[in-house]
């Protein structure tokens, strides 16, 4: 007979891809700057949206997203971004994107 032994269930751990990282640096007057590097796609834009709705719900007036370190964008990555942004402005704040390609741009400005 074989005996088999059930462990204690672990609840499953959410983590970032490897190729993926995002951090943050906090400038004075209420502004907070994210950099994401890596792809930004279905598979990581759930860890830009946790992170936005944090500092959304910080208080924080301003978020700047520097797209510099982005290797890879879709519109997976950038729904929360566009969420957020709608947040932001509902509340008096703003979401500004710096370097994003032009042509990035210009589809996902047609898409908002």
């Amino acid at each position: 007979m074989t005996r088999v032994s059930y462990g204690r269930r672990m609840a499953p751990t959410a983590t970032t891809p490897h190729a993926w990282a995002l951090h943050s640096v906090t400038r004075p007057d209420n502004v907070v700057e994210l950099r994401p590097s890596g792809p930004l796609d279905s598979s990581t834009a759930r860890f830009l949206a946790a992170r936005l709705d944090v500092l959304v719900r910080s208080g924080y007036d301003e978020i700047i997203i520097d797209f510099r370190g982005v290797g890879r964008l879709d519109a997976a990555g950038m729904a929360p971004v566009h969420h957020s942004a709608r947040i932001l402005e509902a509340l008096g704040g703003r979401l500004t994107i710096v370097d994003l390609d032009d042509d990035l741009a210009d589809r996902f400005a047609d898409a908002a």
